[in-house]
């Protein structure tokens, strides 16, 4: 018997995974959410208010994942206007 592969991972799958517990860490989300929304770009400029709109996050909670993510080498910098570098 085959089994399909599972579905990729998009914003609705990521939220939803989310409200359902999942996975409760910011650092966790906030790193699939850049996967999804900056796939491919080493220095994504990002609207702060917009993409913690858009991910049901904090400001105060993506800074702090950032940090975490840094902290494991992830993010590689965070500049003041909040363009990143990705590892």
């Amino acid at each position: 018997m085959l089994r399909s592969c599972p579905p990729s991972l998009d914003r609705d799958e990521l939220l939803r995974i989310r409200s359902l517990k999942l996975a409760t860490s910011d650092r966790d989300h906030v790193f699939f959410a850049l996967q999804i929304d900056y796939l491919g770009k080493l220095t994504p400029a990002i609207d702060v208010a917009a993409f913690c709109d858009r991910w049901k996050l904090d400001e105060g909670d993506l800074y702090k994942a950032l940090g975490d993510l840094r902290k494991k080498g992830i993010v590689v910098s965070i500049l003041s206007q909040l363009n990143l570098q990705l590892s």
